[in-house]
């Protein structure tokens, strides 16, 4: 069996038997799909960003908020009300990983030759998935709103909303995630002229109620459900990063589009070169668990791999080869101009439930 790219197009559907743990990527998850509402990179820009080398910058151009001169005297005085513009681009990040394979290594071995390479690419495609989750949670926390207004007006009886200015969190107390937390939530962004559909992710479990809410109301019931403002289960999201503490939950509500993930396909690449048994190519699709495609490099070579072998010499490792495959994500986390985070409003926001 040779390395190829085209190895993961079978991945997909192969089971198999594996002690490791695959948790939920949620944040990941989030942004992928919040990623189709990036509308603010133009397809020429995203393009640019596909193939950018390193050393040069996509600048997103934008027009800041403005302030506007109103008076009430007609006349030749005309206010200029100049627009200010500004321009931004995105940090690129590299998750690299990879593995060498010895087919000699299983001609005396209980583990299948192919079965060893396919689990592999799974577990490492899986830490590739967690390295990336935790750069975009990285990327949440800087980006989350330092300010939030009306947090009076949505809390109702004991139940409350409070922005806590110090960690920069909004605070749902226990009462206050009954069935119209979402309703009270939207109404809260709405106020702070940031609304939209919002996504949730938080920590395992976070959700649980609300989730058994959602899910115990039919089409014949008493309840009016647009009252509770209840958000479609796909917008929900749970991951093993985001970690609980002593909090029913934590974690990031994002609107459409607030968070995303453009992909990089360095040259050699995306040209396919070919050179002395090494190859650079793409993966024709997403790659499991990091869900974006990946640069693929591999490589044949000769090689003594006696030293695999933990006793003896085995004559089957004497004279071989190895085969070695390389994974390179390389991507750009996008998201919203927001000249002052510490004033305007982001529709990015921290978010715990309390347990009182």
């Amino acid at each position: 069996m040779n390395l190829d790219a085209t190895m993961w197009l079978d991945f997909q559907d192969v089971n198999s038997t594996n002690e490791k743990r695959f948790a939920e990527l949620g944040v990941l998850d989030l942004a992928k799909d919040s990623t189709q509402y990036t509308d603010y990179i133009s397809p020429t820009a995203r393009k640019k960003m596909n193939e950018s080398s390193s050393l040069r910058n996509v600048q997103i151009p934008v027009i800041k908020d403005q302030q506007v001169q109103v008076t009430s005297t007609p006349g030749f005085v005309i206010p200029a009300n100049q627009e200010e513009s500004a321009q931004y681009a995105f940090v690129a990040y590299d998750v690299f990983s990879g593995f060498r394979h010895t087919p000699a290594l299983y001609g005396n071995n209980v583990i299948d030759s192919e079965y060893a390479v396919r689990e592999k690419m799974k577990n490492i495609s899986y830490a590739m998935g967690q390295r990336i989750e935790s750069i975009l949670a990285t990327v949440l926390e800087a980006r989350k709103t330092q300010a939030l207004e009306f947090t009076t007006q949505v809390s109702q009886g004991d139940g409350t909303f409070n922005f806590n200015a110090t960690t920069d969190t909004l605070e749902v107390n226990k009462a206050a995630q009954k069935e119209t937390m979402f309703f009270n939530f939207d109404a809260l962004m709405k106020a702070n002229e940031v609304g939209g559909q919002y996504n949730f992710v938080t920590s395992r479990a976070g959700l649980a109620i609300q989730k058994a809410q959602m899910a115990k109301y039919g089409n014949a019931n008493e309840k009016n459900l647009e009252a509770l403002g209840l958000p479609n289960a796909e917008r929900l999201y749970e991951s093993g990063t985001i970690i609980p503490g002593s909090n029913i939950f934590n974690g990031f509500a994002v609107r459409d589009g607030a968070i995303g993930i453009v992909e990089n396909f360095p040259f050699d690449f995306r040209e396919g070169t070919e050179f002395a048994g090494k190859k650079w190519s793409i993966s024709d699709i997403e790659l499991p668990f990091t869900r974006m495609r990946a640069n693929i490099y591999v490589n044949n070579e000769a090689t003594n791999a006696t030293a695999l072998v933990g006793s003896g010499i085995d004559s089957n490792m004497i004279m071989t080869a190895f085969q070695e495959m390389a994974m390179w994500q390389r991507f750009y986390v996008v998201y919203r101009y927001n000249s002052d985070l510490s004033t305007r409003v982001n529709d990015i926001v921290k978010i715990s439930g309390l347990t009182s």
